[in-house]
């Protein structure tokens, strides 16, 4: 007789790390989308040589995400490779803690570990790079993990952790960490008045105040005025969600088409809840309580999708959400086997559908229906850049022609001995030309929500930080990569004292000596 074999616990964490890991790790390098692959590039380099954010560039997200990436520059060198270690880091975790808390639901070892895989796979791949809506998100949902795993565990550190990570989350973005934030919240109470315990409030006030004096430490430390903060970070972006909400159009497709696979997930578990949920004890079961909080977190981050417009990244929602019905069949044994089938099958099978449109086609970078075999190598730019297969939806037929223009603009700018500042969507050119070009901005499109436009009341704010940036640092030259209607420094001075110079069909130079004698 063949003795059967107990495969050890730890094998599972093994497998999702790896494999969540690299399948992040390889499709982070495929594809560009210069503005968002970059978004962290420049700044986490600037910030390993003393710039601050809301100080020394305009951001109205990512600070955390900021320090984070400084933190892998420093310990890994500025490379490519090591800025989408990141994604794949923060990938393998939010993963690995999802699947232990699958395990401590009581779901199968198999089946928490299929769920974990396919949650991996949409989760951070579909951009890859640090990207902030991402990372507001896993940091919040690994909070909402630790909630049920602190209940569950009876362990005190998992208290105090979630403060510090709906911390790191709300300094990734704004939203969607505040509505995932209320949605703990609600959970908190419902806990909190059936079980009659509070004990963890106090863990949630001391961790708070920790990560206050941390931020209060920060703004002393760099000097930040807190006005700019104020302004960027709160004030601004709550003009943005005012004009979405006003000028939102409900309809059939944007409210439900494109959420289909998750409503296909998401209406059942409400069903099953709205009949269980007469008998009171259900809500004290931290299982039963998983599920109502499940279903407010895929209420918000459908709500997050329809007001940002941005692409879809929150089809992860489809494993967890198959999960957590999986979970309550546990308690029905008569119809729990063929539901099984049908649910990993279906998880499976969209799991596929999405990872095909997202990862290997590129939605997220705008790459979608476009031929990526005609990528070049990034090294052509520069050799840290070694490894990102460079093809943009611009010059996706001739991606040599593009990466030529920013070799050549490189090498325009680095004889430059002037003091200089640069505008660009190419958000990597002071790490690569290892000088801090003083990009004003995270995001330099005045076009979309990053920055505010003439018709937004900061407008006029936003043109008089970047000149006081460049009175402070006494900048001579000014360089740009955008179109005209884009670049902000043509609207900050005037045609008089400007001399504007077409370097090549990339970039664009004005040389300000005379306006800011």
């Amino acid at each position: 007789m063949i003795k059967k074999q107990n495969i050890p616990n730890f094998i599972d964490y093994i497998i999702l790390i790896f494999f969540s890991f690299f399948i992040n790790y390889h499709y982070s390098s495929l594809g560009v989308l210069p503005q968002d692959t970059f978004a962290y590039y420049d700044t986490a380099y600037r910030i390993l040589h003393g710039a601050a954010p809301f100080k020394d560039y305009w951001t109205v997200s990512g600070p955390f995400i900021d320090y984070l990436q400084a933190a892998f520059f420093f310990i890994f060198g500025i490379s490519w490779k090591s800025y989408i270690l990141n994604g794949s880091i923060i990938n393998s975790l939010t993963a690995v803690t999802f699947l232990y808390l699958l395990k401590n639901l009581d779901l199968s070892r198999a089946n928490s570990l299929f769920y974990a895989l396919s949650f991996s796979v949409l989760a951070n791949p579909s951009m890859g790079v640090p990207f902030p809506d991402h990372y507001s998100t896993f940091f919040s949902l690994i909070g909402v993990f630790f909630f049920f795993l602190a209940i569950k565990k009876k362990k005190n550190i998992f208290w105090l952790f979630i403060p510090v990570l709906f911390f790191c989350a709300f300094f990734s973005k704004q939203s969607p960490s505040s509505y995932i934030l209320i949605v703990l919240l609600i959970t908190s109470g419902i806990y909190a008045y059936f079980s009659k315990k509070i004990f963890f409030l106090k863990y949630f006030i001391i961790s708070s105040l920790l990560c206050f004096l941390l931020l209060f430490i920060f703004f002393i430390h760099y000097k930040i005025n807190f006005n700019h903060f104020i302004n960027q970070y709160i004030i601004f972006p709550q003009t943005i969600a005012q004009d979405r909400l006003r000028n939102y159009e409900i309809n059939f497709d944007n409210l439900f088409i494109q959420f289909k696979f998750i409503y296909l997930f998401l209406i059942p578990l409400i069903f099953i809840k709205l009949q269980l949920i007469k008998n009171s004890f259900l809500l004290r079961d931290y299982k039963s309580l998983y599920s109502i909080s499940l279903i407010l977190l895929s209420i918000v981050l459908i709500f997050h999708q329809i007001i940002t417009k941005n692409f879809i990244f929150i089809f992860f929602l489809i494993p967890m959400l198959s999960s957590s019905i999986h979970i309550n069949l546990l308690n029905y044994k008569k119809y729990q086997k063929i539901i099984s089938i049908i649910l990993i099958a279906t998880t499976f099978l969209l799991t596929l559908k999405y990872h095909l449109r997202f990862n290997e086609e590129r939605k997220m970078l705008n790459l979608e229906n476009i031929s990526l075999k005609n990528y070049k190598d990034a090294s052509v730019i520069h050799p840290d850049l070694k490894g990102l297969k460079w093809v943009t939806r611009e010059y996706f037929l001739d991606p040599n022609t593009e990466l030529l223009l920013i070799k050549n603009s490189l090498q325009k700018i680095k004889e430059d001995n002037s003091k200089k500042m640069m505008l660009s969507r190419y958000l990597f050119f002071s790490a690569t030309l290892d000088e801090n070009l003083e990009n004003p901005s995270r995001w330099p499109s005045i076009g979309d929500a990053s920055n505010p436009n003439e018709n937004n009341s900061f407008h006029e704010h936003y043109k008089k930080f970047i000149k006081d940036l460049i009175i402070s640092k006494k900048i001579e030259t000014l360089y740009s990569t955008l179109d005209s209607q884009d670049d902000i420094f043509t609207k900050i001075f005037v045609e008089k004292c400007i001399e504007t110079k077409e370097i090549n069909d990339f970039l664009t130079k004005h040389d300000i000596k005379k306006c800011i004698k």
